[in-house]
């Protein structure tokens, strides 16, 4: 057993911060020890979520034509891909995505509009209307992911019924520019602080594979410490034919269960959800999330990119003998 992993996992287990020098030193770790990486952030999400894992499912609500430039996504208008354009869906197909989600058993439905924000005052109250229809009409929780807000339309989702934001940072504030160049950083994380104000939980995480460093990675998580958000998703690039990033290699397996290990050294009792790209990224050790720290995960399909039959999902969870929470 390698001791200072142990050293560091024991800072994890009180919820005592490790550094970020000892991030770096998890990140680099190779052969056997990774194991005991893997171990001991397993140990960590016992300790906070025990045998509970979570499952949440995102509907595209509007989809394409988006006037931003993130280089790994297949909306963007910069690219051409195959990616389906759609404007804003009425409440009905929401709420019905809403029930889906339920009879699958996922505890949240996550509505996602393409573009840098909500365009106008006509999509905000149509939005709005669905959110308060799936409050009322579901057992799930109604989230949402609609780019960069305003305290006003905040707030009005809030009264709506929404529960949480998602607005990923996507990677660190020096990699960002790499990433996107319609907007920046900073706008990022203001919108993050603008949600949390207005009383939203914060859905918030990154993409990995898309050429950052292993610092970029470290720096990412410690933002997001420091920004105190509730969940945080990790993404895996699945390159997609069009966009800038269609050439990049994925992460091996062994790489990605690291990178959710060291985040949960680094975010002890935050929910961290393995979500895009797990099929791609994780193989067939994808069921080895959970080993490595996770204590959630994305079922169905994805924004724009087909999922793992939840059939398959649900029979891997109960395999490895943990219970999926239910609202």
């Amino acid at each position: 057993m390698n001791d200072k992993i142990k050293d560091f996992a024991k800072r994890s287990l009180q919820n005592d911060t490790i550094s970020p020098n000892d991030a770096f030193y998890l990140m680099q770790i190779e052969g056997d020890a990774v194991y005991d990486l893997f171990y001991w952030a397993n140990r960590i999400r016992l300790k906070y979520f025990g045998n509970h894992v979570k499952a949440c499912s995102i509907i595209s609500a509007k989809q394409g034509r988006c006037s931003e430039d993130c280089r790994f996504c297949s909306q963007s208008a910069y690219y051409h891909t195959s990616v389906k354009e759609f404007p804003l869906l009425n409440t009905n197909k929401m709420l019905g995505a809403a029930l889906c989600a339920e009879r699958i058993g996922s505890n949240t439905i996550g509505i996602v509009t393409s573009g840098r924000s909500i365009s106008n005052s006509n999509d905000l109250n149509n939005i709005c209307k669905a959110i308060n229809a799936i409050a009322k009409n579901t057992h799930v929780q109604p989230h949402g992911s609609f780019g960069i807000l305003t305290k006003e339309m905040a707030e009005s989702l809030v009264k709506s019924g929404l529960k949480r934001i998602n607005h990923n940072l996507e990677t660190s504030e020096s990699f960002f520019p790499n990433v996107c160049s319609t907007h920046a950083f900073a706008d990022r994380v203001n919108t993050i602080r603008v949600a949390k104000e207005s009383g939203l939980e914060i859905c918030s995480g990154a993409i990995f594979g898309i050429g950052e460093g292993i610092n970029d990675r470290i720096n990412l998580a410690f933002t997001l410490k420091d920004l105190d958000v509730d969940v945080v998703p990790l993404n895996f690039l699945h390159p997609i034919p069009g966009t800038p990033f269609e050439d990049c290699t994925p992460l091996t397996p062994m790489e990605a269960l690291k990178i959710i290990s060291v985040f949960r050294f680094i975010l002890p009792d935050k929910d961290i959800k393995v979500a895009g790209g797990r099929e791609v990224n994780l193989r067939d050790l994808q069921s080895w999330m959970f080993y490595a720290g996770a204590n959630s995960t994305m079922i169905g399909n994805y924004l724009t990119t087909k999922g793992r039959k939840v059939e398959e999902d649900l029979q891997m969870i109960n395999d490895l003998k943990l219970e999926l929470e239910v609202l």
